[in-house]
């Protein structure tokens, strides 16, 4: 940025003043404001911290330049703007003020010192601009505070990068699947959870799911993670939390991918947490659930395989559910020894017999039985699941099974008509090429037929025009009569040789 040249507060476009150089208007969004009689680089150094989600540096530096020029209106917008919080965020054409504070116990913004000042300094024209950019302010403002009365908890917080997608951090959306759907925990994951939503209460949801969220998993798969704004900002403010939390259970696990960076280079608030999870590690999914499970769910936690024949019928639903969250993650033989214990528990427990046919098989769900190479129904863990199910369950089981027969069935009506296909194809092909072959043939038959033709014709015409002279002895006359005879005589037998080539 220049030094010289005062960047916009809303959109960082640059600010050009006007002859008077009371009041300026924005090159970039049209936003007219008061021109500052304070130091520009220290504006524009503000609007800036601002913008990376460092507000209460930027408040100091604010602090500082209102002390500095006490007159000057810019400067106490400026750290009014601090004080609150406050981002621009563009979605599509429009700049949305959105509120990055918990500002729900903080004075009107109308009411507030930095806001009064900045009136009272201000020209008659920009008094207008700045009641203007209050009231959008106020609405903002009046947003997070409604929000923030929620009377709601996460269980987790899974960070992601602000503005994601489902398909853009599909590694963060497993793990809030894990949490949710096999876990039960109540998880907060923006993109999951913000949708149909406009910036203002993205920005609030965000700040409140960091307060009221028990535990965060913060991942950071790339260098550019590690110094990225609003994990920046997600970060301080969980920590901010934490530290005034009144249990310990308020916790943030940092992971990385390993391939990428390294542990150091996590943000250094995070280097010295307990428990630090690699990401690009095959067991990374079951070492963060038992983890959490250590923290949110102990009565789970404390089963371990060892364990499980002291546990009660009650835990044998988590049981089974871990089980087969390990059959998801592909740690097969741990979750056949899970199974073995759930068995140990109710050996009539139909599910566990046939969790471990798809550990056996090397699946990692009961969908996938229908892709085995052949049928199950020889398997003992099949049987004895038929055996104990109950009569949905075994319709369920026997359905499997009957997909596989259909499936085999089909592949050999597929093999078969393809072969069939394959065998009409090849029968055309050599019925081509006989026709073909026998085209040559015939061809090649009357060009050796004409080669021995033409000679003996050629000799007959000299024979009949010889005979068609006047002077010709009778002696020689007969000669040539026999001749022609025996050239005509000649000429049909090679015809008579040769007549397929005729039809």
């Amino acid at each position: 940025m220049f030094d010289n040249e005062l960047v916009c507060s809303i959109c960082g476009g640059i600010i050009k003043p006007d002859e008077t150089k009371t009041t300026g208007s924005c090159l970039g969004c049209g936003h007219s404001s008061a021109y500052p009689t304070a130091d520009i680089k220290v504006l524009n150094r503000i609007t800036y911290l601002r913008n990376t989600f460092r507000f209460d540096e930027a408040q100091k530096f604010a602090e500082d330049l209102t002390v500095k020029h006490p007159d000057d209106s810019e400067s106490f917008w400026a750290l009014l703007l601090c004080e609150y919080g406050i981002q621009y965020v563009r979605e599509g054409n429009v700049r949305y003020p959105v509120c990055r504070k918990d500002v729900s116990e903080m004075a009107p913004l109308k009411e507030n010192n930095s806001y009064k000042k900045a009136l009272s300094y201000a020209t008659e024209e920009n008094i207008t601009a700045y009641e203007d950019l209050a009231t959008a302010l106020e609405d903002s403002i009046n947003v997070s505070v409604n929000i923030m009365k929620q009377q709601k908890e996460y269980d987790v917080f899974v960070l992601s990068p602000e503005n994601s997608t489902v398909d853009s951090d599909f590694e963060g959306d497993k793990i809030y699947l894990r949490l949710t759907a096999n876990l039960g925990f109540t998880s907060f994951f923006g993109p999951e959870c913000l949708k149909d939503m406009d910036p203002v209460e993205k920005a609030a949801q965000v700040l409140f799911a960091l307060k009221h969220s028990k535990l965060m998993l913060a991942p950071f798969r790339t260098v550019a993670d590690t110094y990225n704004g609003y994990f920046e900002y997600s970060v301080n403010v969980f920590c901010a939390e934490s530290e005034n939390a009144k249990d310990n259970k308020k916790k943030i696990f940092p992971s990385f991918d390993s391939h990428v960076i390294n542990f150091q280079q996590l943000p250094e608030k995070l280097v010295w947490c307990d428990d630090i999870f690699d990401l690009s590690q095959d067991d990374f999914m079951r070492e963060l659930s038992e983890k959490i499970e250590t923290i949110l769910k102990p009565e789970v936690a404390a089963i371990v395989p060892e364990d499980i024949v002291t546990a009660t019928a009650a835990n044998k639903e988590n049981l089974i559910k871990r089980a087969y969250m390990f059959l998801e993650d592909g740690e097969f033989d741990t979750a056949d020894s899970y199974f073995d214990k759930i068995l140990d528990i109710d050996i009539e427990e139909s599910r566990a017999y046939i969790g471990k046919l798809l550990a056996e098989c090397r699946i990692r769900s009961e969908d996938e039985i229908r892709t085995l190479p052949q049928t199950v129904t020889d398997d003992k863990n099949f049987k004895k699941a038929l055996r104990f199910a109950n009569p949905e369950q075994k319709a369920h089981y026997e359905e499997l099974n009957n997909a596989i027969v259909r499936r085999i069935e089909e592949e050999r009506r597929e093999v078969a008509e393809q072969r069939a296909r394959l065998q009409a194809e090849r029968e055309e092909k050599e019925a081509i090429e006989r026709a073909r072959r026998a085209r040559q043939e015939k061809e090649e038959r009357k060009m050796l037929f004409q080669r021995r033709r033409d000679p003996l014709r050629n000799t007959l015409l000299e024979v009949q025009a010889e005979l068609n002279k006047t002077f010709v002895t009778p002696k020689r006359r007969a000669e040539l009569k026999e001749q022609e005879e025996t050239l005509k005589k000649n000429i049909k037998d090679l015809e008579e040789q040769f007549k397929d080539i005729f039809d």
